[in-house]
Order: C-alpha cells, then structure tokens, then sequence
C-alpha cells in the first residue's frame, strides 16, 4: 500500500507517522513546497518507508506527479488550497482525505461530488479533530436516533505542561486559522436558519466536557460541522447545528486581544511608503520564535458531539466523547493526535476499500464508527458515550 501526503507541516508529520507504524504501508510519499522539510518529516517519521518530494500546491500537475499510483492521499495543506489538490486528486484518480475546510471552502467541496464519482474514486473531506472526529462522534449518535434535531460539535483543551522554562509563545495549531477563527463570521445554524452575524469568539456558553475537564467556557468560531452537519441530517428534521471552541483562556484572551489591535486583519495598511497586512507581520514574527525544547507536552483535547432527537417516540440525547491525552512517547501533543492521526486511518481504510464511494463525503456520512473508535484508541485516545432521555417538558 502506497499513500501520499501533501504539506509536511505540524499535522501532516503525524499523518506521516501513523502510516510509518501501520504494518500494511509499505511507501510513503511526503510532499511539501519546502523540501528540506518534507525530507526531514520523512526521516524522523517516516523511517524507512518514507520518501521526500517537491509539490506544489498551487499546480494540479505537481500534485499529481507525487500522489499518481497512491492507494490514497492526505492533503495536509492549508485548507484554502484543497479545491487545487482535490482536483489533482480526482485526475490521479487517487481516493483523498483532508483536515478540514474551514465552512466556507468545505460548502465548495461537497459541490465536486460528480468529479470524483466520474473519476470512481473516494473523498473524505473534513477528517482531522475538529472537524473530522467530532463528526463520527455525532455519527454514532445520530446512528440510534430516527430523527436528527439537533446536532452540537465541542472542542476543548486543557493544558497541564509546564511552560516556565520556556519564554516564546506556544500555538496550539495553524496560527491562519486561529486568526480566522477569531476575527470572521462564524456561521451557526440556529431554529431552522442560518445566522451570519455571529463573530467569533462570541457566543460564550458553559460547556461540560465530563470529568476530569468539567465545566469550561467556550465560545463559537468560524467552523465545518454546523454546515457538515446540516448537509448530512437536513432532511432528517434537524433543527439547529452549531460549533463551540474552548481552549486555554490565557491562550484565547491573547488572541482576543491580537484580534482587538488589528493583528488578525488581512487588508492592506501603509507602513512607511510600502503595504503589508498586519496578519502577515503576525505570522512572520511569530514563526521566528524559537521552537521549545525538552518541553513534555501534558494536555489532553476534549471532542465531544451532543445529538438530540427522536427514537421510537422518545426524545433522546446521545453525548458522545473523545479523550485526547498527549502522546509523550512521540512528543505529540493531544492536538497534534486529534488532528493528524485519524485522516492516516481514513486513508488506509479507503486504500483498502474498508470505506468506498464514489463521490466526496462528510465523515459523519461514511467513516464506520467503531472501526474509526479502535484504530484511534492505539494512540491513546478514548470514546465514551451516554444517552439521556426527556421525560416531560415544553416540547414534550
């Protein structure tokens, strides 16, 4: 079995990783613009299955020189380049799995089902953490219901390295979509309509995560599953879909803060005779703070899906969990597990027709729960799940 993936950044290195301990990867194909780094992620991850190349996310046709003959492949680029890879893709006639679509691009996604059903291979968009894992969570839930209400994806973080050795500032994942998450339109659908005026890093609501975590804040950003989720369950009577993120307050007070001073914005603004954009300036200096050293990363990420509905005149509510703890073996963190582990277990399923289209899914549409649940729990993760039954009330 061959799979390809695209972008050697901080997930896509433990993609790399995941495929390297499988025992039915035999090559590995690592693609990045930056081909010192790709060669380094397929040294240290890949052992000896791994292989470095050139890829240009931006050209079909240097995407399809890398993933042509790959059983599958994981696009671990930024997610505004996906239509570009997906396209390759369907061209190479190579099944494709990502980390998500960020709302937007996911909406433009799910429109190139046709393509890949002509070219008969299989996409499995949105298959990272958040999104990805919280949708087969909610999956398993809406699986025990007749009708799907409502449908709730939670994201949380709790931290208990210890940072006091280290002076630079830690970002938990990609510090574009963080910005995003912080600073745009975070689309919630909400009593049957979409509400577009919600910006995030609003809409704070008290989460319970379940012991040890409890109750934490969390607050809506810009994300894939109100819209994956009303994709999937619209016709099934849902209701209401939305999205929360909670992770470190001192982490999110800083991004607020960046957000509040302009720091995420992406127009142009004038600083001595030449234009930048102020997100630029953030990236640029943030990516030149020394990486940490003999730091043992310590946090655990929370995924939780809570799905409301009916099952046999009952109304019921499925909240369905995922434990995430740090993978100190690897020196992973539980961010770099939830979201780079499981769109390697999706493309080994699809190499080996375990999940088969054709056409572009969401996870909750086609990833197999329990299959998906075991392959995950190898690094350490953990699915529980708990349904609650309305006896009497308003609406009963």
């Amino acid at each position: 079995m061959r799979i390809a993936v695209i972008g050697a950044g901080a997930m896509g290195r433990w993609a790399v990783k995941e495929l390297a301990l499988s025992p039915e990867v035999e090559e590995i194909v690592v693609g990045d613009y930056n081909e010192e780094q790709a060669r380094a992620v397929a040294t240290t991850h890949g052992g000896d299955k791994a292989k470095a190349m050139f890829v240009d996310a931006r050209e079909p046709e240097s995407i399809k020189k890398a993933i042509v003959g790959c059983g599958a492949m994981i696009n671990a680029t930024q997610h505004f380049w996906n239509i570009t890879v997906m396209h390759a893709a369907a061209a190479a006639g190579v099944h494709y799995t990502d980390m998500g679509g960020l709302f937007h691009v996911t909406k433009q996604q799910v429109e190139l089902d046709g393509e890949f059903r002509k070219a008969g291979v299989t996409a499995v968009i949105a298959m990272g953490g958040a999104p990805g894992v919280t949708n087969v969570l909610a999956r398993y839930g809406a699986e025990r219901l007749d009708t799907v209400e409502e449908a709730h994806a939670y994201c949380g973080n709790v931290d208990a390295t210890d940072w006091s050795g280290y002076d630079g500032w830690v970002v938990p994942y990609s510090l574009e979509t963080l910005c995003d998450e912080f600073s745009v339109a975070a689309p919630q659908f909400i009593d049957g309509k979409w509400n577009t005026d919600i910006v995030g890093g609003t809409g704070l609501e008290d989460v319970d995560f379940g012991a040890p975590a409890g109750i934490v804040e969390a607050h809506h950003t810009i994300h894939s599953e109100p819209f994956t989720f009303w994709h999937t369950w619209k016709d099934q009577g849902l209701r209401s879909a939305t999205f929360h993120l909670s992770l470190p307050m001192e982490f999110t007070e800083q991004m607020r803060f960046l957000n509040r001073i302009g720091m995420t914005r992406t127009d142009e603004v004038e600083v001595r005779g030449g234009k930048v954009r102020p997100r630029d300036v953030l990236l640029k200096v943030v990516a030149e703070i020394p990486k940490p050293v003999d730091v043992v990363l310590d946090d655990v990420d929370y995924l939780m899906a809570v799905v409301r509905g009916v099952k046999d005149g009952r109304r019921l509510e499925w909240r369905v969990r995922a434990l995430i703890p740090a993978h100190k073996q690897y020196g992973a963190g539980g961010g770099d597990v939830d979201t780079g582990i499981p769109p390697a277990i999706v493309a080994r399923m699809m190499a080996k027709g375990e999940i088969a289209g054709p056409g572009v899914f969401v996870p909750e549409q086609i990833v197999p729960c329990e299959a998906f649940f075991t392959s995950f729990a190898r690094w350490g993760a953990s699915v529980d799940a708990q349904m609650r039954e309305l006896l009497a009330g308003p609406e009963g």
